[in-house]
């Protein structure tokens, strides 16, 4: 009888051994199938970004990807590790216009060009955490915070030997969060409380002076609309004796904003050049100018890429008279492509040359007149278009 029951204990135990056993078996294949398809979906995207800088890279002499393919390849095993290579190739480079978005990165940038966006309205240099910009009517705005602000630190973290890339993402939050950020202001340390909350991106803005100057302020050439915003602030201008268009502190955005803005001016002529493997393209006037009286253009050392075309357009279409700093000096042109885990890269798809054949990279425009303090820069600015009017009413008696 005892030995019926131990019998029937050791099968039962064996039993359950075996199922555990299978059980652990089946977890272990799970998890197995899950880390390989964790590694098949990160070398996917590996390797669609080796192929995006195969087919769409402007400078393609700095890059090998058959080398890349096998140097780094057989080391991904996670989506964490397929950015750190990507990276590690981007690198290579030497082209800090040429990188990877993150998924979120990407999702702002998105955003930004659909007018849509959520924070504090406040615009970062990319060398260094100092504010170059505040959006109109932002939390920013409204309890002070000024340009040329410098940030230490943002929610108690210190921004010292951080990239532009890991403030923004220190700045990034849901709507009605709060964000606490200490700033240098001269000698003096600011902190500030604010709550991020969805933000008209306002990309172009126009006043007319006292004297019937009209100030046009553009913002960013990101939006996607803003071309057609530029358009409708003109219109309202058509009576103005002149034109101050403001692309001070404008670090870019969408090549056929800056390409669109630049034909309203122009009656004939070359606008921009652009250069890529494939050969040259020029871009000409579609004698679609909308106004044709005199044309004041303010810039600095922060005005770069769409606006820089734009600048160099007008100027060496003798259709505008430039005044304030050296501009940036951006003269290539990115395209923004999706890769399969929603993150992207920025691309260097081609380089532009000016009207007169100039490339600017790294050089810059020239202003007319170099002119270093912004009030004075807009005082001249009306000075030049009031003798212009004044020239061409002598010329008409």
């Amino acid at each position: 009888m005892n030995y019926i029951k131990d019998k029937r204990y050791i099968n039962l135990l064996l039993s359950f051994l075996l199922f555990i056993s299978f059980f652990t078996y089946n977890e272990i294949l799970f998890h197995k199938a899950s880390a390989d398809s964790e590694s098949l979906k990160a070398k996917e995207v590996y390797r669609a970004a080796l192929d995006i800088l195969n087919k769409k890279y402007y400078l393609k002499s700095r890059v090998s990807t058959d080398i890349y393919q096998n140097k780094y390849e057989d080391k991904i095993k996670n989506l964490h590790d397929a950015h750190k290579y990507i990276t590690k190739v981007l690198k290579e480079l030497n082209d800090p216009y040429t990188r990877l978005l993150t998924k979120e990165e990407f999702e702002d940038e998105q955003n930004i060009i659909n007018s849509k966006l959520i924070g504090i309205g406040i615009k970062i240099a990319n060398e260094k955490p100092v504010i170059v910009d505040i959006l109109p009517n932002s939390p920013a705005k409204e309890c002070g915070i000024k340009p040329n602000d410098y940030i230490l630190n943002i929610d108690n973290r210190t921004t010292r030997n951080l990239s532009s890339n890991q403030i923004a993402s220190l700045m990034r939050g849901p709507k009605g969060s709060i964000l606490t950020i200490k700033l240098k202001r001269d000698k003096n340390t600011i902190t500030k409380t604010l709550k991020r909350r969805e933000l008209e991106f306002v990309s172009v803005s126009s006043k007319v002076l006292d004297d019937n100057i009209a100030l046009l302020k553009v913002n960013s050439f990101i939006p996607e609309d803003t071309s057609r915003l530029f358009k409708e602030e003109l219109i309202k201008l058509m009576s103005a004796s002149g034109i101050i268009i403001d692309l001070r502190n404008n670090s870019g955005g969408l090549f056929k904003n800056a390409v669109e803005i630049a034909d309203m001016f122009l009656s004939e002529g070359k606008i921009v050049s652009t250069v890529n493997p494939s050969g040259k393209t020029n871009e000409f006037a579609n004698s679609n100018k909308l106004y044709g009286s005199n044309l004041v253009i303010l810039v600095n050392e922060k005005t770069a890429s769409a606006s820089e075309i734009l600048t160099s357009a007008l100027k060496e279409n003798n259709r505008a008279h430039i005044i304030g700093k050296k501009t940036y000096g951006k003269g290539l042109i990115q395209e923004i492509i999706k890769l399969p885990d929603d993150s992207a890269l920025h691309v260097t798809v081609s380089s532009y040359l000016t009207p007169n054949g100039q490339n600017i990279n790294k050089t810059g425009v020239i202003p007319d007149e170099i002119i270093t303090d912004e009030d004075t820069q807009l005082k001249r600015a009306r000075e030049i278009l009031h003798s212009l009017m004044q020239d061409s009413q002598l010329a008409s008696l």
